[in-house]
């Protein structure tokens, strides 16, 4: 059982959640009762931290909803009493522990790339002289021996390119710095600019934290799904659909909210249908604060955008936009009913997926491929062709279908995380939600401490 609390970095974990303080343990006991007290205390002490890590692993360290994560618990039902009961029959306690954890093939992959920094954590560092102006293919730079030495570390080039022309910064370097800008959340462009620096010089210990803390968030989510799940990580700006093994069957870019307002939260809910042609009802707050003073600037804004006041008896009045290519939802709404009124569809406006970064939107999430995903959530209703979802699209009337299984679809927040292809992305905290989840585990870790200062000066008061 030490071994495997031993190991717990591995797990994204932090050791210090699992080492009760230690008050002066005699190491030399008088007879045979102190000796025997000396165990029990210790006993004690690694039934707490063995109870203690099943729990973190199984349902995580913090409940979800303490950052603003509107997830579905998974862990009434877990009893980690019981769980260490089994472990005290089973042959591989490590192995038993590993059990608890995920297993899809993105939380098993993020956990291999963790043990990967954890080992370049431990490495010298190299440090990266600064630069006043650009960087461009050609060009002399000083640093382009340590470049190169940071970038074969990372895995940004490959070893054959160890062989360099000393300070030019020549067409190997330019792969290796597209390829890190990639994999970073910046414009894959191959100059050496300040936004490229800065990640280039950012610690591997922060990269370290990323990965554990995307494993912290994987752990928050239901093992299970009734159907293959739909998954946005807002951060990356993707949207992945994944088969009954968990693999990625679809992938496309996505448009979030924007990070200084408006934000995506992250919850878990099902799309429930999917509605051709969609009406734009707008929103109260953007009616009041962009529609509205539009229509003082213009008194023909509605008809020149396509909307329409519609009058209820007894309700005020209201403004939506009418169906059609201008309509700001696209032509395909998938709709997933929640409190924040939050939505996946289409867009008129395709040029913004051409951006790295694509925090646009007043919250929903806007697709890239909207026939193709409507394919895919509808890929059990009888009849639902690619030909007969394209004719919908771009038909005359509004045509809602009801997905025949609802499928689960989550919208989280990961920063550091491995591919399908085993490739390590480091994304901008554009929400700032890792600094939030890092100071709540600092401090869960303060009060652990805390309570096991406590027991153990209970216990050796008692010895």
């Amino acid at each position: 059982m030490l071994d495997v609390l031993k190991k717990v970095p591995e797990e994204g974990l932090n050791l210090e959640d699992y080492v009760i303080s230690q008050a002066p343990v005699p190491t030399t006991a008088t007879n045979s009762v102190d000796r025997v007290s000396e165990l029990a205390i210790m006993e004690i002490k690694l039934t707490i931290a063995a109870l203690r890590l099943a729990t973190d692993l199984y349902c995580g360290r913090i409940d979800p909803h303490s950052v603003h994560a509107d997830l579905v618990p998974h862990c009434q039902d877990f009893s980690p009493t019981e769980f260490l009961w089994h472990v005290s029959q089973a042959v591989s306690p490590a192995r038993e522990y590993e059990s608890l954890e995920p297993i899809a093939p993105g939380y098993q992959r993020t956990k291999q790339a963790l043990r990967n920094y954890l080992v370049l954590a431990q490495m010298s560092p190299i440090n990266l002289p600064r630069f006043t102006e650009l960087v461009h293919v050609g060009d002399e730079y000083e640093g382009a021996e340590s470049l190169r030495s940071l970038l074969l570390r990372y895995g940004d080039l490959p070893p054959s390119q160890q062989q360099v022309a000393l300070n030019v910064y020549d067409e190997s370097l330019v792969r290796g710095v597209k390829s890190f800008q990639l994999r970073h959340g910046l414009d894959p462009n191959g100059t050496l600019n300040r936004e490229t620096y800065n990640q280039l010089t950012i610690p591997v210990s922060y990269r370290v934290a990323q990965l554990a803390m995307t494993l912290e968030r994987w752990r928050w989510v239901s093992r299970t799904f009734a159907e293959p799940p739909v998954v946005v990580n807002i951060p990356e700006f993707k949207l992945r659909a994944y088969d009954a093994t968990l693999h990625v069957a679809l992938a496309m870019k996505v448009i979030v909210g924007g990070a200084y307002h408006r934000r995506t939260p992250v919850f878990e809910n099902q799309i429930s249908s999917v509605i051709f042609r969609p009406y734009w009802n707008i929103p109260p707050s953007i009616q009041r604060h962009e529609i509205e003073p539009a229509m003082r600037r213009d008194p023909h804004y509605l008809q020149k955008h396509g909307y329409e006041v519609v009058r209820e008896k007894g309700r005020k009045s209201r403004i939506r936009q009418l169906p059609g290519d201008r309509n700001a939802l696209g032509l395909v709404k998938f709709s997933l009913p929640n409190t924040y009124n939050v939505y996946l569809h289409g867009t008129p406006v395709q040029s913004l997926f051409d951006r790295t970064r694509r925090d646009f939107s007043h919250g929903c999430i806007r697709v890239a491929e909207p026939t193709a995903l409507a394919q895919w959530v509808l890929r059990r209703n009888t009849g639902w062709t690619k030909e007969k979802i394209v004719e919908t699209m771009y038909g005359s009337r509004t045509m809602s279908a009801e997905v025949a299984r609802p499928i689960p679809i989550l919208i989280v927040y990961a920063t550091g995380f491995a591919a399908e292809d085993d490739t390590v992305y480091f994304l901008a905290d554009i929400y700032e939600q890792d600094l939030a989840l890092a100071v709540k585990l600092r401090s869960l870790t303060i009060s652990r401490r805390i309570e096991d200062d406590k027991v153990t000066s209970v216990l050796f008061s008692k010895h």
